[in-house]
């Protein structure tokens, strides 16, 4: 399971990705709204940790990055202090608490990566993938 986190504070992300490194989930980290396009074209992923700092910073690209996601990913807002983005709940399919995912986010990973899609579903989300151009740097799976 590969995940993008994106925040635009490097260390926290950094700790954050090691953390869940240490759980064996992959992570891949943007700090800005450049990167995480970058990352997100050249990478699949299968859940997608958004700090909310970022999502109030960087509000409507992030909305769009997100919709673009929709519904291959799983979208994990990480608030501070319980604090979500105005109108950003109908974007989101888990919200944390910053302190929870510090403790609890490797875990709640490896439970997405349990209920990830079907063959089916990843095989087509592929194959939307490939239909819009973007490029994966991984096999396509085959039956």
């Amino acid at each position: 399971m590969r995940v993008l986190l994106i925040d635009h504070n490097a260390e926290r992300c950094n700790e954050r990705r090691n953390d869940l490194a240490a759980a064996g989930v992959e992570a891949i980290s943007a700090f800005e709204e450049h990167q995480a396009a970058s990352l997100r074209k050249s990478h699949r992923v299968y859940a997608v940790c958004i700090d909310s700092q970022v999502a109030m910073n960087w509000g409507a690209w992030v909305a769009g990055l997100i919709e673009g996601l929709k519904p291959i990913a799983p979208v994990v807002l990480i608030v501070d202090e319980g604090h979500i983005p105005r109108h950003f709940e109908k974007y989101v399919d888990i919200v944390i608490d910053r302190a929870d995912f510090d403790i609890t986010g490797p875990h709640l990973m490896q439970q997405l990566n349990w209920g990830q899609a079907t063959f089916f579903q990843r095989w087509f989300g592929d194959w939307m993938n490939r239909a819009s151009g973007s490029r994966h740097d991984e096999a396509i799976p085959t039956c």
